[in-house]
Order: C-alpha cells, then sequence, then structure tokens
C-alpha cells in the first residue's frame, strides 16, 4: 500500500504544476465555435442560401421600370412674307417618361424552382448546424489528445522522480558496501533513460496544444486533468440494433442527403414544367411634352399613353436540349438515391462497430484498473525480495516501470472510451453540447 500511496502522491504533484492557467474543455469549444475557419465557411455558405431565396422570390414577384428623358434643342422657323422670307431660331425643350410593369401570371418553373432553392437553403442550415457537431467532436478529439500527452507527461515526471530516488538508495547502498557497482549503473541508465522519455513526452504535450491553435487561433497554456471518478459504463449488449435503427433514420448526413435528393426532384419538375406555357403581363405609362413657344404661338404639347397586354410563349423545339436536361436530372437524382441507400448501411456498420468498441473500451478500462493493481502488489513483492537479497535492482527498477506503464495504460483507455462514446453518438445523430459537459463536470485542476 506504500507504493501505492506514493505513486498516486507523485502524480498528483505532478498534476499540480501543470494546473496553472489550464484550459477546460468547453472553453476551448466556446473558443473554436468563434475562430474555426471550418464553421465560419458553413455558416456562411447558409447566408448566401438564404440570399438565392430573395432572388428566387423575385422571379415570382412583379418587375417594375422607369425611365425619364430630358432634351434641350434648336430649332429655325421661315415665315414667308410679301417680298422675302423672314427666319427664326427658337429653343425647345423635350421630356419623356415611361413605367412597365410586368407579371409572370403562369410560369410553373418559376414557383417550383423557388420551391427548390428554400429547401436548398434548409439543406445548407443543416450542414451549418453539423459543421457545429464536426467540430464539437474534432474539439474534443484534440483535445482528449492533450490530455493524454499531459498525464503521460504526469506520469513520467512522478516515473523520474521515483527512479531518482531508487537511484540515490541504490547509490547509498554501494557505498557502505551493500550492493555491487552494476546495480548503480543499472539505475543510473534507467533513470538516464527515463530522462529522455521525459524530454519526448514535453515535445509531445506542446505538439498536441499547438494543434488546438488550428480551431481557436490561439494555444492555451495548459489543459485540464480528468478524475479518476469520470464513470464509465458498458452499454447494453441487446441494445445495439436500436441504435443503429436510430441511425440510419436520424443521421445528420443521411437527413441532408434526402434533404439534396428533394432539391433534386424539385429541380426536375422545374424543368418538365419549362415545356409547358408560359403566360405574362405587362402594363406600360408613357408621358411625353415640349415645352417653349415657336414664332407662329405654339406652345406645349403634352401626350399621355397606356397599354396592357398578355404574351404567351412556348419552348417548341431546342434541339433536344430541354429532354437531355430533363433526362440528365432524373439519373442524377437516381444516383442520389444510391448514395443514400450506400449511406444508409456505412452508417449501420460504422455504428454497430463504434457501439462494440465501446463496450470492449469499457472492459479495457476495468481490465486496466485491475493491470495496475497487480503492478503495485507486484512492485510491493519484488521491492521486499529486493530488501531481503532474492531480488536485483533491475527486477525492481523493471516493476517501477510496469506501474508507470500500467497508469497510462489505464489513462488511455478511459480517454479511448469517451472519445469512441462521442463518436457513436455522433454516427447515431444524439450528439450535443451537454456531452462535453458530461465530460467538462470530471475536469480537475
Amino acid at each position: 500500500m506504500q507504493k501505492k500511496t506514493l505513486l498516486a502522491s507523485l502524480v498528483v504533484a505532478t498534476l499540480t504544476t501543470h494546473a496553472v492557467a489550464a484550459q477546460s474543455l468547453l472553453e476551448t469549444y466556446e473558443q473554436a465555435v468563434a475562430n474555426d475557419p471550418s464553421l465560419a465557411i458553413a455558416r456562411l455558405q447558409s447566408e448566401s442560401a438564404q440570399q438565392d431565396v430573395t432572388s428566387g422570390f423575385a422571379n415570382v414577384l412583379p418587375s417594375v421600370s422607369a425611365s425619364v428623358n430630358y432634351g434641350v434643342g434648336t430649332e429655325s422657323f421661315q415665315a414667308p412674307t410679301d417680298e422675302e422670307s423672314l427666319a427664326f431660331d427658337f429653343d425647345r425643350q423635350r421630356l419623356s417618361a415611361s413605367l412597365q410593369v410586368q407579371q409572370n401570371i403562369f410560369v410553373l418553373a418559376a414557383f417550383t424552382a423557388y420551391d427548390a432553392v428554400k429547401v436548398n437553403a434548409s439543406l445548407k442550415e443543416m450542414e451549418a448546424a453539423q459543421a457545429e457537431q464536426d467540430l464539437l467532436v474534432t474539439v474534443a478529439e484534440k483535445y482528449i489528445n492533450a490530455l493524454k500527452a499531459k498525464e503521460a507527461l504526469d506520469v513520467l515526471n512522478a516515473q523520474l522522480e521515483a527512479v531518482d530516488r531508487q537511484y540515490e538508495q541504490t547509490q547509498q547502498r554501494y557505498d557502505v558496501g551493500l550492493v555491487t557497482i552494476t546495480d548503480v549503473l543499472d539505475a543510473e541508465a534507467t533513470l538516464d533513460q527515463t530522462r529522455v522519455s521525459l524530454i519526448r513526452a514535453e515535445s509531445q504535450y506542446d505538439i498536441a496544444l499547438q494543434d488546438l491553435y488550428t480551431l481557436t487561433g490561439s494555444v492555451p497554456d495548459g489543459v485540464m486533468s480528468i478524475s479518476e471518478n469520470v464513470p464509465v459504463d458498458a452499454p447494453a449488449e441487446s441494445g445495439q440494433q436500436k441504435w443503429v435503427d436510430f441511425a440510419v433514420s436520424n443521421h445528420p448526413e443521411v437527413l441532408m442527403a434526402q434533404k439534396g435528393l428533394e432539391v433534386g426532384e424539385l429541380t426536375l419538375k422545374a424543368e418538365r414544367e419549362r415545356l409547358l406555357p408560359s403566360v405574362g403581363g405587362q402594363f406600360s405609362l408613357d408621358y411625353s411634352d415640349v415645352f417653349g413657344s415657336d414664332p407662329v404661338g405654339n406652345d406645349n404639347e403634352q401626350n399621355w399613353s397606356a397599354s396592357v397586354g398578355i404574351s404567351i410563349g412556348m419552348d417548341l423545339y431546342s434541339g433536344g436540349a430541354n429532354q437531355a436536361r430533363i433526362a440528365k436530372q432524373g439519373i442524377t437524382n437516381n444516383i442520389t438515391e444510391q448514395n443514400i441507400e450506400m449511406l444508409k448501411r456505412n452508417i449501420a456498420v460504422q455504428v454497430a462497430n463504434l457501439y462494440r468498441t465501446v463496450r470492449a473500451d469499457a472492459e479495457n478500462v476495468d481490465a486496466q484498473i485491475q493491470a495496475l493493481e497487480s503492478r503495485e502488489s507486484a512492485l510491493q513483492a519484488t521491492t521486499v525480495g529486493y530488501d531481503v537479497g532474492t531480488r536485483n535492482i533491475v527486477e525492481v527498477l523493471n516493476a517501477q516501470l510496469a506501474v508507470f506503464s500500467a497508469q497510462n495504460a489505464l489513462n488511455n483507455a478511459r480517454y479511448d472510451y469517451l472519445l469512441n462514446l462521442l463518436r457513436l453518438k455522433q454516427a447515431a445523430g444524439q450528439l450535443s453540447i451537454a456531452d462535453l459537459d458530461s465530460i467538462e463536470q470530471y475536469l480537475v485542476n
């Protein structure tokens, strides 16, 4: 039990050195939501699609245009007399204005195309929401990778302290003639190797922190640690099919693909409707006025005119291009249907595999806990044997390294379980910010 207490105290002491300015998981996610370029792109694409809705609606509304023209000119006038003609120059001003209104009365393709852009806009909203879910998992992956690297570093620091203490004790025993120089050299070699491993671990931790920069735009000073009390529950074996069935119907990618098919079907309908007659109405109002009097006394000339008309148009023949577009869109829709079916099958396999993986991860955590306890018991026995002369220093050092290796394996097993559980929920379409919050509750400084 002394060795257990020693290991725990060493690790806790090391954790404390990394607690300063540690950034939490939710803080990292909030920074990523505000700064991640991929999410920003998805949101901008959604906003762009909303502009398409406005443009599409404009095609079914009246279009109104107006124009005004103004001009000044000089005209000549000759007045005949008894002896000779008299010539006069005078100025005339001309003003004209026109107002035109056009409205589609019967153009089914325009209304169907408008429906298509509305559905496409909702698809872009779904893609933006999916980008948030993808970001949630990506943040969790990178943060957990940083947690792994941090705890590996903490364990190595604790290991270095334990090996260094063992080296000092061996040196003292050698000084009083209790052990040979070989024991001292073995302890020193293990100490040097641990220092090398520690350098690598520090580098891996720094790299993991730098990796968060791609999401948040800043490098955290550190990450928190996770409590050993984090719950690890294996899902029931009988529940796998329910997860698969739910995922096939509710996975975001399936829903988006189905929405994309809806857009394709509306596009096909619009292509067919373009072959139908179209009816449009036009109204125009024109005004003209001429200012200025000529020498014979003619004054302003004002004219008003208005017209109303209806036009009917129909595409009778275009060399087969219309039919080709219709056929191509139909083929595209068929391809989309097959892609949806393939997507559902892939998701079913993915969810089933992840479900089994999470079950195995939970069992692995239990096994690693037992393995760590066994390694600690073995270390105690080896240490006692070394004290009475039945074990050598190499066996003691190996037993110590085995304990720290088991601690690392247990830490990684916990993180693998948490990460694969998030992936399972994402694959099944059940992931939310609450899942990150459930992990956050077990993070400690």
